[in-house]
């Protein structure tokens, strides 16, 4: 419920919008108002005991300064009573228009509920989760209006309502469609740009004005695509997107300014980062570069919590380019008056057959390919797969008895502050990291990193260099899924060796862990920034390690692939092949991984012939590496179908009729 529920003479005394006046205690003919629930820049909402119904229902009053200029009550009445017709759950729909005394009332049923700006007051943000859930409710509500041609003009968080439902999950009603524009268009001062030149009169609320309605321009329902942005922004930061000194300065930076990052906690990744992607798209200046409908914008909500990497990057609507909506009176719109002759008719059904038979042909020749091949994750290509299962050590359970008793003999008869304590530690850690079994790896690891510490704190040398324990503990965590743990490790690890620019086991272990962790996360922008140090320091000693290089052109590459640098992730790749050539083993698994992103990124740049011909290579390298990925086979063999349908049709279909046999 609203604060102000609680207080109505407090919302009498700083009311901005309604005059100051309050209506609790009156009867105003059939309703006897009980309780102010809130007020905003078009309304004050009431609870009231409805005579004629003998039961409670909530009303809201319309300002009676919007509707001084009013001269038709009636024909407004008329038009308020289309919005009865909104008939979806997710909208706060009327039952009744009253008006009476001057006062146009709009009767709802009776509910229980606090807006989005209530809770905002207390929470200051709400979690991603929360927001998924909330807004995909109200992408609900806006698109169910659109069928109905009804446009909001005012989402805003105090016309988001949540409701009291007694359940652990959110049930939203958007209120107040529609009536600014009725209330607009009815005024005998109507104008376009009513909202700037009409003191106090908020048609559309500055904090959530796009920047078409800032400058007095027409506007469509990808305006109430931006206002959502707005809130959206709001919600999961605690303040708008854009905050002016005044309503000018606010609406200027609607037109001009970008918003700052929402800044989300970077371990949510990857749902941070495509928070920050949705938000971005919904606030385009330009509303061709928005979602065009609120269904598109529901779509990636649904997705974007528990969609992989792969999911997110095939089948949101973030990345592809949306062409606007067409109005019913433009021209080639349904209905309009172009006309085609005979010809145009036989070429259009001529094309139509050609593409039927391309997709029974693709129907009957890919679905079975599909099944041939394990799934290969190409956002994957380069991270490390993990193993569950320790590895046989010989006679293990005896040497972790001697040298857990060891430990403890250790501890018990000299202490804990002793580098004959660290070096116990050292031979257990080393043990476990030998087996994989992590776990113990990691706790042991930490003792000893802590004991190390102790020791070159009261000036003694460890058993090895700090760094060096750092990089046991983020290996172990990283091998054990503990990545909350890994990263700092890692970090630290790399701190400690700071000017040892050389390529050592610590280092390069450590950037490898960080790339990693990044890249599954989704966080191009520190997967990249973390790769580009190891691909410096492999580059200073290529000569003498070689795979080092190599490995470091490919993962930087990779990385700058998904991030869409494309004509950089070429030059990477293209680096590390040609180095491999000159200075490689021709048997190194490492080779057909990296013909096969090369060629997704040409193949992604649209470069289907070079595409066509690194894809011919990766294939004979597969076949001739014993140890190649059966599924990175089974990849190569489709990107280089596909490829083919852009070069040569009858040749990719010859080739899968081939079963997989291309003697090109």
């Amino acid at each position: 419920m609203s604060p102000s529920a609680k207080n109505p003479k407090s919302a009498k005394d700083t009311s901005l919008f309604g005059g100051g006046e309050s209506l609790v205690g009156k009867t105003i003919d059939r309703f006897d108002i009980q309780e102010q629930l809130g007020e905003g820049s078009l309304s004050v909402v009431y609870r009231a005991h409805d005579k004629q119904s003998r039961g409670s229902v909530v009303i809201k009053i319309i300002h009676k300064q919007l509707l001084s200029s009013i001269k038709n009550l009636k024909k407004l009445e008329q038009k308020l009573r289309v919005l009865v017709a909104l008939d979806d759950s997710h909208i706060c729909a009327y039952r009744d228009v009253v008006i009476v005394e001057g006062r146009v009332i709009l009767v709802l049923r009776p509910m229980v509920f606090e807006s989005l700006e209530d809770l905002l007051s207390k929470t200051g943000h709400i979690g991603p989760d929360r927001a998924v859930s909330i807004f995909s409710q109200v992408c609900k509500a806006l698109e169910a209006a659109l069928k109905h041609d009804i446009l909001h003009r005012d989402i805003k968080p105090s016309n988001i309502l949540i409701l009291d439902n007694q359940k652990f999950a959110d049930d939203i009603m958007v209120i107040d469609f529609g009536i600014a524009k009725i209330i607009q268009d009815e005024s005998a001062e109507h104008r376009t740009d009513q909202y700037m030149t009409r003191s106090k009169e908020t048609f559309g609320s500055p904090l959530y004005l796009s920047p078409e309605q800032c400058a007095g321009k027409k506007i469509d329902n990808r305006s109430d695509i931006y206002s959502l942005g707005c809130v959206m922004y709001e919600s999961l930061t605690g303040k708008p997107p854009f905050v002016g000194k005044n309503v000018l300065e606010t609406a200027y930076k609607h037109m001009n300014d970008t918003p700052r990052p929402l800044g989300l906690d970077p371990t949510m990744e990857p749902v941070a980062t495509r928070f920050e992607e949705v938000v971005a798209k919904c606030l385009a200046k330009d509303p061709d570069n928005r979602y065009q409908v609120p269904e598109q914008l529901y779509h990636d909500l649904e997705l974007l919590l528990s969609a992989t990497d792969t999911e997110w990057a095939n089948s949101a609507n973030v990345y592809k380019e949306m062409a606007p909506r067409r109005k019913r009176n433009q021209p080639g719109a349904r209905g309009g008056n172009k006309r085609f002759s005979v010809e145009s008719a036989i070429w259009i059904a001529g094309i139509f057959l050609l593409v039927g038979v391309v997709a029974f042909w693709s129907w009957i020749i890919l679905k079975p390919e599909s099944k041939k091949y394990a799934h290969f994750d190409n956002n994957l290509l380069w991270n490390v797969k993990l193993q569950n299962k320790p590895t046989p050590v010989e006679d293990f359970g005896n040497k972790e008895e001697a040298a857990k008793v060891n430990l403890q003999s250790i501890e018990r008869d000299i202490g804990v502050n002793c580098r004959e304590y660290a070096d116990a530690l050292l031979a257990l850690v080393t043990l476990y990291h030998e087996s994989q079994h992590w776990s113990d790896a990691l706790a042991y690891g930490k003792k000893l990193t802590a004991a190390t510490e102790k020791l070159e704190k009261d000036g003694q040398e460890g058993p090895c260099q700090l760094s060096e324990c750092y990089r046991l503990v983020a290996y172990a965590a990283f091998n054990g899924n503990a990545n909350e743990e890994a990263l700092p490790a890692a970090g630290k690890s790399l701190e400690l060796a700071a000017g040892k620019q050389t390529l050592s086991t610590s280092n390069i272990q450590c950037l490898r862990i960080l790339g990693d962790i990044y890249s599954r996360q989704g966080n191009m922008v520190k997967a990249i920034e973390i790769y580009k140090r190891f691909y410096n320091l492999a580059d200073i000693e290529k000569e003498q390690h070689s795979s080092f290089y190599w490995d470091a052109c490919s993962k930087l590459a990779d990385v700058l692939r998904r991030d869409g640098q494309l004509k950089e992730a070429m030059r990477y790749y293209k680096q590390g092949i040609d180095w491999w050539k000159a200075h490689g083993n021709p048997d190194t698994p490492w080779a057909p991984k990296a013909f096969y992103g090369y060629a997704l990124t040409l193949y992604a740049a649209g470069q289907y012939k070079d595409a066509e011909d690194i894809l011919k290579e990766a294939t004979s390298l597969c076949k001739k590496i014993t140890t190649a990925d059966p599924a990175l086979a089974g990849a190569v063999r489709k990107l280089y179908i596909d490829t083919l349908y852009h070069t040569n049709m009858l040749h990719a279909l010859s080739v899968q009729l081939g079963e997989g046999e291309d003697k090109h």
